[in-house]
């Protein structure tokens, strides 16, 4: 089993996600489709550029969806198809998102990332939400209710370019894929070095961890092998800030293995990563009352073990283009089949009336 097949058959069989070569051609999702009973569609008009897209949106389970190759023509990114592994490829905006049909039903991950997104088949055609174009492909949308019309632009980006940097790990018999997250075209050797070094000082740390780990679990075996693999995915790229994700898997053939995810954001002018106080401009009784709407969900919940007081000093969260999500650990505050619980906020609810994210931070400079 390839090395991302075993980490999601593990995060599913915890409950921890849901849902979820040769050039682009049309024919290839035929080709790939497998059948899929859905309800009838309402079709979407699709605009971009002052253009009527040829191609229609779908209206289904309250969200649109829009087709990979109209997402292709906005996002301005390539898509490809592997027929071999059954599986596209779309790049854009700092992400690689792909789409596998090897099980027979689409499976979605981003850099190896597996945001709990679903794709669908419908009518032959292979479909993503409108929000996952949102989130990770750099597109922002207009939604026209009476005329069920989304008018598609892209999102005007930092100029900066995020990569995956690699660590080797030679440990026997364990399987090591480690990706993490570099930046470079800022413009500001100081902050990109900055930036750089938390990233990669962060994978560092986890491999010592893991070999440190490994050495006293004993030796693995080649039937029950170690793993470690970590990777990311860019969640934020605009106003100056770079929002990420790492996540890092480690599996010492026991039960199951373990998944820890850090938020990252960061000034793109100075380098220096975000606290959440930041995010809300210092706002300490908006940290108070976020604190409190936390709990109430959080208790409200299955799977909430005990022990909630409040945001933690250092609170785990990380910013979208719609706002920020707070979230806890794998059995922080929850069983570990509960997967990472997130709150999510937008910013109109945690930012000061008619303010702009990240409008603070501009004001330090």
């Amino acid at each position: 089993m390839t090395s991302w097949k075993k980490w999601t058959s593990a995060l599913l069989a915890a409950g921890i996600i849901v849902g979820s070569g040769a050039g682009w051609q049309e024919s290839s999702v035929q080709a790939a489709s497998v059948s899929s009973k859905v309800t009838a569609p309402i079709e979407v008009t699709l605009k971009s550029a002052g253009k009527t897209l040829t191609q229609k949106g779908l209206l289904q389970g309250g969200s649109t969806w829009v087709s990979l190759t109209a997402v292709k023509d906005v996002a301005g990114g390539t898509l490809t198809y592997d027929a071999k592994n059954k599986e596209y490829t779309l790049t854009a905006a700092n992400n690689k998102m792909k789409i596998s049909l090897a099980d027979g039903s689409p499976m979605l991950r981003v850099n190896n990332y597996y945001p709990g997104v679903e794709a669908k088949l419908i009518q032959g055609r292979l479909y993503i939400p409108f929000s996952a174009m949102r989130d990770y492909l750099g597109v922002q949308g207009s939604w026209n209710g009476q005329a069920k019309t989304l008018t598609l632009s892209k999102v005007k980006q930092n100029n900066v370019t995020v990569k995956a940097a690699t660590v080797k790990a030679n440990v026997k018999n364990a399987e090591v894929d480690i990706q993490y997250p570099q930046v470079s075209g800022l413009g500001n050797d100081k902050a990109e070095a900055a930036i750089n070094k938390v990233l990669k000082g962060e994978a560092d740390a986890f491999v010592a961890d893991f070999k440190k780990q490994a050495s006293e679990y004993g030796a693995a075996t080649a039937n029950r092998p170690y793993a470690f693999e970590s990777t990311y995915v860019v969640t934020y790229n605009e106003n100056g800030v770079l929002g990420l994700i790492t996540q890092r898997y480690e599996d010492y053939a026991g039960a199951h293995g373990m998944t820890f995810r850090t938020g990252h954001t960061f000034d793109l002018e100075t380098g220096k990563e975000l606290t959440l106080n930041d995010v809300l401009q210092n706002n300490a009784a908006m940290r108070d009352t976020l604190g409190k709407k936390v709990g109430t969900q959080l208790k409200a919940r299955g799977g909430y073990l005990d022990g909630y007081t409040g945001l933690n000093k250092d609170q785990d969260f990380y910013v979208t283009p719609t706002g920020i999500v707070v979230f806890f650990q794998l059995y922080e505050y929850t069983a570990y089949a509960e997967g990472f619980p997130e709150f999510p906020f937008t910013y109109k609810e945690v930012l000061p009336k008619g303010a702009t994210p990240f409008s603070g931070v501009a004001a330090e400079k």
